[in-house]
């Protein structure tokens, strides 16, 4: 069998992107939910793309663009209006006012 010829820079790229796009998505279908195998995914993605950079396939900024396109794409919201919403939903489950409706005698 002959050898296959290089692999273009470009394409290379492109197969960068495209594995990226597809880790990101994965880590999306979680969605609210923090198994361990989430967890591993999101240091392997981390791991991959620190790599991506250091061999400077990509830039921060492509990257934070698929990232921000996938979270669209799997929440409907931007990352920030994201955030946003868990920590209001976050403060207000953290309030318990039940304990105030005991007489402060009884507490």
């Amino acid at each position: 069998m002959p050898p296959r010829p290089p692999i273009s820079p470009e394409k290379r790229r492109e197969r960068y992107l495209e594995a990226v796009r597809d880790k990101i998505t994965k880590l999306y279908a979680y969605g609210e939910a923090k198994p361990p195998a989430r967890e591993q995914l999101w240091h392997e993605i981390t791991g991959f793309l620190e790599a991506g950079q250091l061999l400077g396939n990509v830039t921060t900024e492509e990257l934070q663009a698929i990232i921000d396109e996938e979270h669209l794409t799997a929440f409907g919201i931007t990352r920030e209006e994201r955030q946003l919403k868990q920590k209001l939903t976050t403060t207000d489950d953290e309030q318990d006012w039940d304990k105030y409706d005991v007489p402060p005698k009884m507490r």
